[in-house]
């Protein structure tokens, strides 16, 4: 293989690709990124057996080939060669780097060794600006479990149409004491689907999402596409091929209180400054605060208590309707919500102090919901 690019280029098809890499004792070639040859530009892959990330690299060939070698030492190395014209030459050495008065051997692997990367066949792609899925992941991944006992709730469950609405998508992610759901526009194909992406797939998306946010040159939309089993998301030049979690993701609109005794509307940077000066006072392992919600004096108190450390109480003014409510919450879960939000004022919604709070933005267009599940004493 001989092959010539420029060091952006390069640079940039490496960054792409080497995040999802890793060190793995039983495959070490999971480390590596493989380069090769094709349809006049030179394709850059990873995987980790889970995710597969392709991007293609314009420049001149001089030679057809592929090889592969480490995918951090060989970004780390090309990061700080000089702007210009690079070299990427196969020898019998290894992969030799020229650039310049520079000339670099790296040891790697033969291609035959790199594991055999999945050819999807697809329908046709659902098509969403970049812009609002990258927004719309980083409202709900964050929601998702850890725990591998329900493996359905470790990634974002995908409603195309459905429950979301003609011409909608809606993300939504539970761990089952908080769920966060997204609706975006879709083009492209209208046909209903629904499927479970894992959620470190999805974050991989939102990254090369935001590789792209300064280039005029990059498309507006993604396209995601879906297999029985896979997911294809294609951006310019990059595509993502990750595994789809197996199951059935809960009718999370059951959740969903529809009739409250009480709503506020409050200042979301005062309600969260709020909330985290409860949070320095709340019981280590239980993590609880207490809102109370008063219509009669239009104010909402924020207040937490602990033997070892003492206690903190916070009074925020707002518009309170219906009956005067309280609720004990985990801070943590409380704070991801009003953290996904980028509005100035959030709407909160009760029925008791045994029911989820429901949070929305506040005058915004994002159709962003997230509920909270009470700690029950």
């Amino acid at each position: 293989m001989h092959f010539a690019c420029t060091q952006e280029n390069l640079v940039q098809g490496l960054q792409l690709v080497s995040h999802i890499t890793g060190k793995n004792i039983n495959l070490p070639v999971l480390g590596n990124v493989l380069l090769k040859t094709e349809g006049g530009s030179l394709r850059v892959s990873t995987t980790n057996l889970e995710l597969a990330v392709n991007s293609t690299i314009r420049g001149k060939i001089e030679q057809e080939g592929e090889y592969s070698v480490p995918a951090k030492l060989f970004l780390d190395y090309v990061s700080l060669l000089p702007s210009g014209k690079i070299e990427l030459l196969v020898t019998d050495e290894g992969l030799e780097v020229r650039s310049a008065e520079q000339e670099t051997v790296l040891k790697g692997m033969s291609a035959s060794e790199f594991p055999v990367l999945p050819k999807l066949v697809t329908h046709t792609p659902f098509e969403i600006k970049a812009e609002e899925l990258k927004r719309a992941i980083g409202q709900v991944a964050f929601a998702v479990t850890t725990s591998e006992s329900r493996p359905e709730l470790m990634g974002v469950a995908c409603f195309f149409g459905g429950v979301a609405g003609a011409g909608r998508v809606a993300f939504a992610a539970t761990d089952s004491y908080r769920l966060a759901e997204r609706i975006i526009s879709m083009t492209g194909d209208q046909t209903e689907a629904r499927m479970i992406v894992p959620a470190r797939a999805f974050v991989e998306v939102s990254r090369i999402l935001g590789t792209y946010k300064d280039e005029l040159a990059m498309p507006e939309y993604a396209q995601l596409s879906f297999t029985e089993n896979q997911m294809l998301m294609t951006f310019g030049n990059v595509e993502l091929i990750s595994r789809l979690i197996e199951g059935s993701f809960p009718d999370y609109t059951q959740l969903i209180p529809q009739n409250f005794k009480t709503e506020a509307v409050i200042s979301r940077l005062e309600l969260q400054k709020a909330v985290r000066a409860a949070s320095l006072f709340s019981r280590q392992g239980i993590f609880d605060i207490h809102l109370e919600l008063e219509p009669n004096t239009g104010v909402c108190i924020v207040k937490s208590a602990d033997q070892g450390t003492g206690k903190t109480k916070t009074v925020l003014k707002g518009k309170i309707t219906g009956e005067a409510n309280s609720v004990m919450l985990n801070f943590r879960y409380l704070m991801d919500g009003l953290a996904a939000m980028a509005c100035e004022d959030v709407r909160l919604r009760q029925v008791d102090r045994m029911n989820p709070l429901l949070l929305t933005p506040e005058g915004s267009e994002e159709k962003y919901q997230y509920i909270v599940m009470p700690i029950r004493q």
